[in-house]
């Protein structure tokens, strides 16, 4: 590992204006005898104001094209330098999106995603003056790969290095509890039981790591309504029926699945029970959990934390499949706290109360304002905008420290009073307090019933964990007031009756996972997908409303 990255982090940040001068130049210089660069006359900006005077803001759909021919063996479109893989949206959208990465891109990622973390962690232990140990990590996806027509691997974001790590020969397989057979799996199914089964297996587990806090809570839910199933399997060395796995999976489990009945004893003695501290009764070893997580998972937060105590939570990275943006400095921090990364990309900041202005720079952005965020990538996106609203907490030096507010896609505004998911977020969760329960599984949708009046309405679809039943008519009260307390514009609309009152309506048990596992045949990666909140088009709101309890 290298020595000091958050310290050179901190450095370039100080050092931002011409960190990020240089590296757009850099860019632009690299790429000017491309499609896109001989397009907008690359080689005739010298300067960031030249660039954003010539170059315009874009999005997905300036790009589908272009990658697409790229993703069938066109050179020369976006880059210069050939794309090594392409990384898949994370479940935003109804159909998978590819975006191109170069070897650059990719040891950017590790050096902060792995390098950068396993410092910052180390840094952490070391000033509580605590024992540390790697010991081995309990990692709950995989880094699953495809192949593009023209043979460039595909997959999630973060599988990206590790794949570079794994070709190269440099990988580390042993600090983890699956087995690469399972972490490199060249075949697209559900492998969570095998990588509970491995998990509950090792005693010497320290760290939690998945991309997304929902799987993690997700995982210890199955684990618990599963629990019985899982010990048998470990004393006995079989592999039970209750489990979906495919043929391949089954031999290879059966070939090298050995009992290990003390192991075995020592689970029958933990009852899962409501879950408390369940995590550390497994690992009791445990010394951190990694994860994208924060305020804005504040119902999924507050589950976690159930099973896993005081155990500290690195909030892990702040990125989309198109970028690498941020890192988290803290560990156990209030909230999830992202600096960006000086030398990752070339950020520009949309003022959300004043989007016609130009965007501005890094070392322009203000305290305690939202702006849209946009990156200039090494891999080929210019002024693109990854459709995230961030709030400027802190600056470390010259760059900022983000907080995620929401999606821009994410927003509802049927009487113009633009809820925010976040905002959303928070009424839910107040919502779970006052019926005395967690409310984790929850969407969205603004389309009313066919027969409904004229008058729009928020419709809340909400899964009750542990087949916990909810009256919904006095839920659908509760959460309208709250809707009104988190958004002025949603009360004021109530009010004038331009809204009729929000409607809760209790799903099936099971509903999100069997959507989430929908989108998996569809291409996403399981552990990639993010909860979904707001309803944007048919096929999800059909989904939905086909699982009405």
């Amino acid at each position: 590992m290298s020595d000091n990255i958050i310290s050179g982090l901190v450095a370039s940040s100080e050092d931002a204006e011409q960190v990020q001068t240089s590296l757009l130049r850099s860019i632009l210089s690299a790429n000017a005898d491309t499609e896109y660069g001989k397009k907008y006359s690359f080689s005739d900006i010298s300067s960031i104001d030249g660039y954003q005077e010539r170059v315009p803001l874009s999005d997905w759909e300036t790009y589908k094209e272009p990658v697409s021919r790229m993703m069938k063996g066109e050179e020369g479109i976006l880059t210069s330098e050939a794309p090594v893989y392409y990384c898949i949206s994370s479940g935003m959208s109804d159909v998978p999106r590819y975006t191109p990465l170069t070897t650059e891109d990719i040891l950017i990622q590790k050096k902060y995603w792995i390098d950068g973390i396993e410092e910052s962690v180390a840094s952490y232990f070391s000033s509580m003056s605590s024992k540390y140990s790697k010991g081995r990590i309990f990692y709950i996806g995989e880094f699953f790969r495809t192949f593009t027509e023209n043979g460039v691997m595909s997959g999630v974001r973060i599988g990206a290095p590790y794949r570079l790590l794994e070709d190269s020969g440099e990988l580390d397989l042993e600090c983890f509890t699956s087995p690469k057979e399972v972490l490199f799996s060249e075949k697209l199914e559900d492998l969570l039981y095998i990588k509970v089964l491995f998990a509950l297996k090792d005693r010497s587990v320290t760290s939690i790591q998945g991309i997304f806090v929902h799987k993690i809570v997700g995982l210890f839910d199955h684990l618990r309504k599963n629990w019985d199933h899982y010990v048998n399997d470990i004393a006995t060395g079989t592999v039970s029926s209750h489990f979906k796995l495919s043929d391949e999976m089954r031999a290879y489990l059966e070939k090298n699945l050995k009992p290990d009945i003390a192991r075995a004893n020592e689970l029958k003695r933990i009852l899962p029970g409501d879950g408390k501290g369940l995590a550390l009764k497994i690992w009791p070893g445990l010394q951190y959990v990694c994860t994208a997580g924060g305020s804005c998972f504040s119902g999924y937060m507050e589950a976690l934390k159930k099973y896993i105590g005081l155990t500290p939570v690195h909030y892990f990275v702040y990125a989309t499949s198109e970028s690498s943006i941020g890192i988290s400095l803290d560990m156990n921090g209030k909230d999830a706290y992202y600096t960006l990364i000086p030398e990752a990309a070339v950020f520009e900041f949309m003022p959300v109360d004043d989007p016609q202005k130009r965007p501005v720079m890094a070392w322009e952005t203000e305290r305690d304002k939202e702006y849209e965020l946009y990156v200039t990538t090494r891999s080929g996106l210019y002024r693109y905008s990854v459709g995230d609203i961030v709030r400027v907490t802190d600056h470390c030096g010259k760059m900022p420290v983000v907080t995620f507010s929401y999606r821009k896609s994410q927003v509802i505004d049927l009487a113009d009073e633009n809820m925010t998911s976040r905002q959303i977020e928070n009424a839910v969760t107040s919502l779970g307090e006052a019926m005395g329960t967690t409310i984790k599984e929850y969407c969205i949708d603004t389309e009313p019933f066919e027969g409904d009046g004229a008058k729009p309405y928020y419709t809340v679809y909400i899964e009750t964990g542990m087949g916990r039943s909810i009256n919904d008519a006095k839920c659908s009260e509760l959460v309208d007031g709250f809707f009104g307390k988190e958004n002025t514009g949603y009360g004021k609309a109530r009010e004038a009756a331009r809204l009729s009152g929000a409607r809760v309506i209790t799903l099936e048990k099971g509903s999100f996972r069997s959507y989430g596992a929908s989108l998996s045949e569809k291409g996403y990666r399981m552990e990639h997908i993010r909860p979904l909140r707001i309803i944007i088009n048919e096929a999800q709101r059909a989904f939905f409303r086909d699982h009405i309890k």
